[in-house]
């Protein structure tokens, strides 16, 4: 996974700027539409890459799964506004509803979010990579002793 790093956190900032460019063009633009759609549909994939690759082999390791379950029951309530600021928005683009100005400031509350979400999960990182080193560290030894 420490190769998937950069991809993690340059997917993170596609999505900020996807919602950046929306946001720019309003809700109400085919572009804006378009980077709302682009930054979602990045989103869910790094929520399945950091599923996968952080949080499922965190939570297998006995020695940090009470901090990753601290770390999650943290973002649920951060998650839950996500959850609901992006239905918002994509159920007002499916319906072609006109209250725009609105659907613009549930946009800009998603992103405020979404920021917060990344800021807080950056904790994992550098827990993850220690512990990743020391998985490899582990690896080469069981290795040489073969």
């Amino acid at each position: 996974m420490s190769d998937k790093l950069p991809r993690l956190t340059a997917m993170q900032d596609s999505v900020m700027e996807d919602l950046a460019i929306a946001l720019q063009a309003g809700a109400a633009s085919e572009h804006g539409r378009a980077a709302f759609r682009r930054g979602m549909d990045c989103l869910d994939r790094l929520n399945e890459l950091k599923a996968d690759h952080i949080y499922a082999p965190l939570s297998a390791e006995p020695m940090l799964r009470d901090y990753v379950s601290h770390l999650d029951s943290q973002l649920i309530g951060l998650m839950s506004r996500i959850d609901v600021l992006r239905m918002h928005v994509e159920l007002a683009l499916e319906s072609g509803s006109h209250g725009f100005a609105e659907l613009d400031r549930s946009l800009a509350g998603l992103a405020r979010q979404l920021k917060a979400s990344f800021r807080r999960e950056a904790a994992l990182i550098p827990i993850y990579a220690d512990w990743r080193a020391r998985q490899t560290t582990t690896a080469v030894v069981a290795l040489q002793r073969a």
